[in-house]
């Protein structure tokens, strides 16, 4: 790729810690109901897995998307949850901690291009995160905005009308490889795979660049324009 005049970024999972974030949560609800020594992962895997699907039937405010999801996947492995977790749990997001490498990974990157984010998730969310990450973004498209989640294309429609660019212009990074790979994919932008713990690519897409972490994405994308 010549130089991207914008990258387009995923956020939950790709800068914000989404994965651990959540297990970190689960581990706390299932412990103040007095159950230790559970599979997290397995549970947080599962949520992703009834989270993507229920996102998909119909648009509603991600904080909602939480609420209702906690209960769905716990019951299917039987754990107990409250009322107060839901809630609990619906008001978490915005407080979630970015990886170590993301804030200057951003920062090193804007010296080069525009930055911006096309996330799954709610304006209001969204201001709270931006401010965990410390880092200005020159655009930022939500599921809201779109009226749709990813892997819906609205949003990166919405990102190239808001960045006034073409996508041949824009690189799309996201952890998230249905979310976000694929349907960068089908649209024809290029696309980075920000693979943090080594995922194995989960169908037969294939991303334009691979790497394992925000500090060598910059480094792949301080190549590209110098």
């Amino acid at each position: 790729m010549i130089k991207p005049k914008a990258i387009t970024f995923d956020c939950y999972g790709t800068l914000i810690d989404w994965e651990g974030e959540i297990q970190k949560f689960f581990k706390e609800v299932l412990t103040g109901h007095g159950i230790i020594g559970v599979d997290i992962v397995a549970l947080q895997r599962h949520w992703e897995n009834v989270q993507f699907e229920y996102i998909q039937e119909q648009y509603r405010p991600y904080n909602e998307i939480l609420k209702n999801t906690l209960p769905m996947a716990f019951r299917d492995y039987g754990y107990p949850f409250s009322p107060s977790d839901c809630m609990k749990f619906s008001e978490s997001m915005g407080k979630w901690q970015p990886f170590p490498d993301t804030r200057d990974a951003l920062l090193e990157l804007k010296k080069y291009t525009k930055i911006a984010l096309i996330t799954n998730t709610d304006n209001e969310i969204i201001r709270e995160t931006v401010k965990q990450i410390g880092v200005e973004f020159d655009e930022i498209i939500t599921a809201e905005d779109a009226g749709a989640y990813k892997p819906s294309h609205k949003g990166f429609h919405l990102a190239l009308k808001r960045l006034g660019l073409d996508k041949s212009e824009v690189l799309h990074a996201g952890f998230g490889f249905k979310y976000d790979v694929v349907p960068a994919t089908e649209l024809g932008f290029e696309t980075c795979w920000i693979n943090r713990y080594g995922e194995v690519r989960p169908v037969n897409v294939k991303e334009t660049y691979l790497v394992g972490d925000m500090k060598t994405f910059a480094t792949l994308v301080k190549g590209m324009c110098l």
